[in-house]
């Protein structure tokens, strides 16, 4: 399984200073193969923001118009400023004062997103000289982020919303409790100014993405924060990531109750209720991330489930509360039940289904995809996050039979650990009340099938040594057992380790450690 990593999001998470190209062929030397390389901000060469001064009407078609440009100093001397331009636009949400990308002579564009990619010339259109092109979202391979009606250009005031640059570095979420300075140097600089790089006012100047194959038994290392642990060990860096706490809550109604009655299948349910949301777009910082790993982003609440997704590699789910009737039960779907997913389509369901269901019907097949009907929408005020842990084989055998995929499914097929969920929905819920609102109503339902116990194996050192072929001080063990989260000791010749819940599915026994 491939994951898509930002060099910039995860040095959130370690101390980092190598080149893109270092740091990948240092990786690649000690575990996840980077297989290839790309930089947003190439695609985005010759793509400036420009700043409309004036509209006139084109002489020769009423559906188009002269949009006088300000695209800053771009001339070839020192304090030479190119005049306006003068460009013909026929976007029907073109206004005066907006702040808008423009593709100069030389951008890669798609016409109307469709299409190979064209390198932009000056042109002559019906008549009139156009020095550019102002350009919609889906040119610039933008659709994703900045979704946008038919003949509209990209309102890059109204999708960027410029307050949103100086509340970023302060952020307590976006700077992960902890000092970035390079983050928040970047962060301070980013302004909306004529001519100034779309790429550097959108963040993607510097960084670069990792196609990063990883093994199946590390779905650990498919998350951010494992790919930053196994990053520090490598180097022997600092980890910087803090694993949040779950917040408490000052009410004592939870509104709602979770019963799991296949506690074989689903060992961990856990769920928060949070009312008072309010359902948007996220902030640019949450969308760019999704995007450059591969995930469209919707709104801020299912964006944040994604998000947590991409960071600790634990599924997530959140429902409209005030659809659901009468609490949540874990159960096997029943014959005849049916269900609409998410994607739209029905699903006839059987007895050997884990489904979450309400009192009246299955609201999501469990470990793949949530109900259509309990979908997160603009309306929604209160939602139920859903954090769990689903028997792997049952997930698998579902998702075959159904046809139906997702990342969460295929997360939870490699085996997930029953201390994941705690984690994730600690993250989820500091998340949305920090980019969507809201209040905890009370404090997480947590059923359990079982006390979590940590697995703990001893192994000789010598053995290591004949193993490795390689002769390792004890020493030198220990602490990169340590590195990776392992609780280790030595006595005499003898390591006692405790595996670390995110690798209770990769460690089965003492001869895994070597």
């Amino acid at each position: 399984m491939n994951s898509l990593v930002s060099y910039e999001w995860l040095k959130h998470y370690v101390k980092l200073t190598e080149t893109p190209e270092a740091f990948a062929a240092r990786l690649s030397l000690s575990g996840p193969s980077v297989e290839r390389i790309s930089r947003p901000a190439e695609n985005l060469d010759n793509v400036v923001v420009g700043r409309v001064l004036a509209i006139k009407p084109h002489p020769k078609a009423d559906r188009l118009k002269l949009a006088i440009t300000d695209v800053g100093a771009r001339g070839t001397r020192p304090g030479e400023r190119r005049s306006p331009l003068q460009i013909v636009c026929g976007g029907v949400n073109l206004k005066l004062a907006q702040w808008v990308a423009v593709a100069l002579p030389g951008a890669l564009i798609r016409w109307h997103g469709q299409g190979d990619l064209v390198r932009l010339e000056p042109a002559e259109i019906r008549g009139v000289k156009s020095a550019g092109m102002i350009a919609s979202s889906n040119e610039i391979g933008l659709a994703n982020a900045f979704p946008q009606k038919d003949m509209e250009i990209l309102d890059l005031g109204a999708a960027m919303n410029v307050v949103e640059f100086s509340e970023l570095a302060s952020s307590r979420v976006n700077d992960q409790k902890f000092d970035n300075p390079l983050t928040r140097q970047h962060v301070n600089s980013l302004t909306f100014k004529p001519g100034a790089p779309l790429a550097d006012v959108l963040g993607f100047t510097g960084d670069a993405v990792f196609d990063v194959e990883v093994t199946s038994n590390r779905p650990d290392a498919m998350g951010m924060v494992g790919m930053a642990r196994e990053a520090a060990a490598i180097l022997n860096r600092p980890f910087l990531w803090k694993s949040p706490a779950i917040l408490k809550s000052k009410s004592r109604n939870s509104k709602f109750h979770i019963r799991n009655s296949a506690p074989k299948l689903c060992p961990r349910y856990m769920a928060a209720r949070i009312d008072g949301v309010k359902v948007g777009p996220s902030p640019w910082w949450m969308k760019k991330r999704l995007m450059l790993a591969g995930i469209n982003p919707i709104n801020n609440v299912v964006d944040v489930t994604n998000y947590v997704l991409l960071e600790l590699a634990q599924p997530m789910h959140a429902f409209d509360a005030e659809v659901i009737d009468k609490g949540i039960e874990v159960r096997l779907a029943r014959p005849g039940e049916e269900i609409k997913a998410l994607d739209g389509k029905d699903y006839a369901l059987d007895d050997t289904m884990l489904v979450i269901a309400d009192a009246k019907q299955p609201i999501a097949v469990a470990g793949i995809m949530g109900g259509e009907a309990t979908g997160v929408t603009e309306k929604t005020v209160s939602i139920i996050l859903e954090a769990a842990s689903f028997n792997h084989v049952s997930v698998r055998r579902t998702s075959r039979k159904l046809n139906l995929q997702s990342a969460s499914q295929q997360l939870f097929e490699k085996g997930l650990s029953v201390e994941a969920p705690g984690v994730a929905l600690a993250r989820a819920i500091e998340l949305i009340l920090d980019v969507a609102g809201g209040e905890l109503v009370a404090a997480p339902v947590d059923v359990r099938a079982e006390k979590y116990k940590a697995l703990s194996f001893k192994l000789s050192t010598d053995e290591v040594n004949a193993l490795i072929g390689v002769t390792l001080a004890p020493r030198d063990m220990i602490a990169i057992l340590k590195r990776l989260g392992f609780k280790a000791s030595l006595s005499g010749k003898t390591i006692q380790a405790v595996v670390p819940w995110w690798r209770d599915h990769d460690i089965e026994m003492a001869r895994d450690l070597v």
